[in-house]
């Protein structure tokens, strides 16, 4: 262990190292989202609005450190402006205490505020001091309810493996959790058909769906811009596999979409709702996808499908009715420059999905 560490930008030369570096110091479940260095490469060098920026401490030439900002483009009120989403944030075990993660924060933040970021947010990990650490970086969180939702389907595998049911009772429990779950299903289901609008499983998005998210976007103040470019980036483009199901009227005009994952716990499918979008003048469009999103899941076997929400909008309203149930809360944070100070200090109607992080 030298007593100087460097700091500096990555290049793509690194990406193996970094790959190697997370993986090998780090608890990680690689099926919920990958680590090689194919995905930071996408991550980094291929993002549509800017390249994304990775900082690095080093040992020598060992990696001890890393930090990530991957820009976006969002809606604040009437202006679309630049943002960029706080990331991997690791400093290694043995270097850790030692000033490290707030050196790179600071060199990445400034970096990219001097590229035209105007907003930098994040949704932060399981930290034990999260107020005293967001504090001392100079963050504070949005004044949004997100939740986690779940919706149990086959429960025997997961709750053997998480509430360590002996296998009698999960055999007994899992069938009554699954008919009321499906009760629950055709109940919020009732009503939700629609002759005139097709649902369909897609393996790109139509070049109508920029004009989508305009409409949708009239309807909050906050959210991520959703065009054809991110779209293609964030799930095709991706090394990891998503689900894309698109909702179109007769006139051949897409009205929804919503974009879906099987990741695994200890070996368990579970499915996560990761994005969605609808009309909402209609609210039957969003129910006729999650409707047929619930029946793909049950296709694929999985235990349990989480997504997340912000709590008392259009979106949650549905997913409730249709038997999600909270399961957990997390927090948006912004980073108070003005724009940041400004989004955390007013109660904004927010549209965020968990595809609006890397977390999946």
């Amino acid at each position: 262990m030298t007593a100087e560490l460097t700091y500096r930008k990555f290049t793509e030369k690194d990406l193996v190292k970094i790959s190697e570096f997370r993986k090998s110091n780090f608890r990680y479940n690689s099926s919920l989202r990958s680590y090689e260095p194919e995905y930071y490469s996408w991550k980094c060098c291929q993002n549509p609005v800017l390249p994304g920026e990775m900082w690095l401490a080093e040992d020598g030439d060992k990696i001890v450190g890393i930090r990530n900002l991957t820009p976006k483009r969002m809606k604040v009120l009437e202006k679309v402006v630049n943002a960029a989403e706080v990331g991997d944030n690791f400093v290694h075990p043995d270097y850790q205490r030692r000033g490290i993660a707030t050196k790179l924060i600071v060199a990445i933040r400034e970096s990219m505020l001097g590229k035209g970021i105007s907003l930098i947010y994040g949704v932060p990990g399981r930290i034990t001091s999260i107020a005293e650490y967001m504090k001392k970086m100079n963050y504070a969180p949005v004044p949004i309810k997100l939740r986690t939702l779940v919706k149990p389907l086959d429960m025997k595998q997961l709750l053997k493996v998480k509430g360590h049911f002996p296998s009698p009772l999960a055999a007994f429990v899992s069938p009554v959790i699954k008919i009321i779950s499906d009760i629950i299903t055709r109940i919020g289901a009732m009503g939700s058909t629609l002759s005139d609008i097709s649902i369909s499983m897609a393996s790109s998005f139509p070049d109508d769906i920029g004009v989508l998210w305009e409409e949708v976007s009239k309807h909050y103040d906050i959210m991520l811009v959703r065009t054809k470019d991110y779209l293609k980036w964030r799930y095709i483009k991706n090394p990891d596999t998503y689900s894309i199901m698109l909702a179109v009227n007769k006139a051949g005009t897409t009205v929804g979409y919503i974009v879906t994952k099987v990741g695994f716990y200890n070996g368990v499918p579970v499915g996560f709702i990761v994005d969605f979008l609808t009309l909402e003048d209609n609210k039957r469009i969003f129910r006729q996808l999650l409707l047929s999103a619930i029946k793909e899941f049950h296709q694929q076997k999985v235990s349990a499908i989480l997504t997340w929400v912000v709590r008392g909008g259009f979106y949650a309203r549905i997913l409730s009715s249709f038997g999600f149930l909270p399961y957990g809360k997390s927090m948006v944070s912004c980073y108070q420059n003005e724009l940041g100070s400004q989004v955390t200090d007013n109660y904004y109607k927010w549209h965020f999905t968990m595809g609006d992080t890397d977390n999946i």
